[in-house]
């Protein structure tokens, strides 16, 4: 129950589905709601940091001057499930060109 309770508020607030469209959806099709959310919200803070940027970098000089990859980074810091993915994906195509992991050639 306290999943369906968290998930209502998401719908309801984040996604704007109405109680009938929120009951009509899988689980699945709800998650996917969710990341499509996080994917369009990343887009515009992206865009944002780069207008805030051009804004700011005029009144600073040219070596202290900030890059939209640095603000995002600072939305949105790496977590440790983000680091874990990036190296599993990094073993996957070290193996897929031939590389070894145990040290024996």
């Amino acid at each position: 129950m306290q999943w369906k309770n968290r998930a209502e508020r998401l719908a309801y607030s984040l996604l704007s589905l109405k109680p009938w469209e929120f009951e009509r959806l899988t689980v699945r099709e709800f998650e996917m709601m969710i990341r499509g959310y996080d994917i369009r919200m990343r887009i515009e803070d992206s865009k944002r940091a780069f207008f805030f940027c051009m804004a700011t970098n005029v009144h600073l000089k040219k070596s202290s001057q900030i890059k939209p990859r640095d603000v995002m980074k600072a939305l949105y810091p790496r977590t440790a499930r983000d680091r874990m993915i990036e190296e599993m994906q990094f073993i996957e195509e070290w193996e897929a060109k031939g590389g070894e992991l145990d040290g024996n050639e």
